[in-house]
């Protein structure tokens, strides 16, 4: 397994909309982690403060992202 790896993560994030009413939307993300638990620390962190559940993590193919600073 590469050291670093890109994991398509997809959470479901809570929201309210404009008539006060929860509604739920899908989000994607693409991590760079070691592991999948890695994954999930890092979508904690940058979730911090919002209602959001984990519905799949898969280890890409990808093996490097251009102009990524």
């Amino acid at each position: 397994m590469r050291e670093n790896a890109y994991y398509k993560t997809t959470i479901k994030v809570e929201y309210e909309d404009d008539k006060g009413r929860i509604k739920y939307r899908k989000e994607e993300y693409l991590v760079k982690a070691v592991n999948p638990t890695d994954v999930e620390k890092q979508i904690h962190k940058e979730m911090e403060g919002y209602d959001f559940e984990i519905i799949s993590i898969v280890l890409t193919k990808i093996i490097s992202v251009l102009g990524d600073d």
